[in-house]
């Protein structure tokens, strides 16, 4: 008797998964409509501001002025030709970590790109 009540208890649980995997076709999933409110949220960090572009004037037009230098420069403020031209030797060899004479050679050349 105990090899036809495994046998039965076997075919039960084997109809009950059965069952179960097809329960959403037979029944339908279960749905709960949700409201506006209700709906998850998603937080987005926000990016860094955009840079508003005073000109067309890209300093990397100056022979020596790289990627990184032209980001030191940029977080100093100086952005245009006519800002590098108008700094001192010593705003702009402190703002980009550079000897003064290599500054001074920068401003020059910057002065001689300005469009008016």
């Amino acid at each position: 008797m105990t090899k036809i009540g495994s046998y039965i208890i076997g075919i039960g649980a084997g109809a009950a998964a059965v069952v179960w995997l097809v329960k959403d076709r037979l029944l339908g999933p279960e749905t709960v409509p949700l409201r506006p409110e209700d709906a998850p949220a998603f937080r987005v960090a926000p990016g860094p501001p955009a840079r508003p572009s005073v000109s067309d004037d890209n300093l990397s037009d100056v022979k020596g002025i790289g990627p990184v230098y032209r980001a030191r420069l940029e977080q100093a403020g100086i952005t245009t030709f006519s800002a590098l031209a108008l700094a001192t030797t010593a705003e702009i060899a402190s703002a980009a970590e550079i000897p003064p004479d290599k500054a001074e050679d920068w401003i020059k050349q910057a002065g001689g790109l300005i469009v008016i």
